[in-house]
């Protein structure tokens, strides 16, 4: 949709539960089209990555690939010990929505195998989420609390960082 530059007031337009709006006649820049996806976890972690990372591969959920509101390709996997959920994704975001949602909690910055790495608290879904920069695209690994055995976000961050510096050996290239 192209706008006059003589707008003046706001425009707000309601497409697939998104707003935007302008407040000037100049059209700031569409962020960069990000790359598709190439690297599915449930694929690309196999066998020796999840036993490294202490995965129980019996039981592997693959869920619906997702295109909108932004692609993503997950996996659901259970941990021994602690006995968890664990699920990997690839997502075709922008390392800056892992480092500005503000539904999240920092808990730890580091760096792992090279990619910039932030491990948050989820308190809202009950999971911490640890995130790794494969620019341009995310790796996210998720740790569930208040199920199986882990009651509080702190272990839960901790196996979530574990986890990916487990796979760490085991990362493509780019996602």
């Amino acid at each position: 949709m192209i706008f006059p530059r003589r707008a003046a007031s706001c425009v707000v337009a309601v497409a697939a539960l998104s707003l935007t709006a302008c407040t000037s006649g100049e059209q700031a820049a569409p962020p960069p089209e990000l790359p598709p996806l190439t690297f599915h976890p449930c694929d690309g972690f196999g066998p020796d990555a999840r036993a490294a990372a202490g995965i129980d591969g019996a039981d592997i959920e693959r869920y619906e690939d997702r295109e909108e509101p932004y692609q993503a390709w997950a996996c659901s996997y259970y941990s021994d010990d602690p006995y968890s959920s664990v699920l990997i994704s690839s997502n075709r975001v922008p390392w800056s929505k892992a480092e500005n949602d503000e539904r999240l909690t920092l808990v730890e910055e580091t760096t792992v195998a090279g990619h910039r790495t932030r491990v948050h608290d989820f308190p809202g879904g009950l999971q911490c989420v640890a995130s790794v920069d494969f620019d341009p695209n995310v790796l996210e690994v998720m740790v569930g609390y208040k199920q199986g055995d882990i009651e509080t976000p702190e272990p839960a961050c901790s196996l979530a960082l574990q986890v990916v510096r487990d796979l760490a050996p085991y990362f493509p290239d780019h996602l």
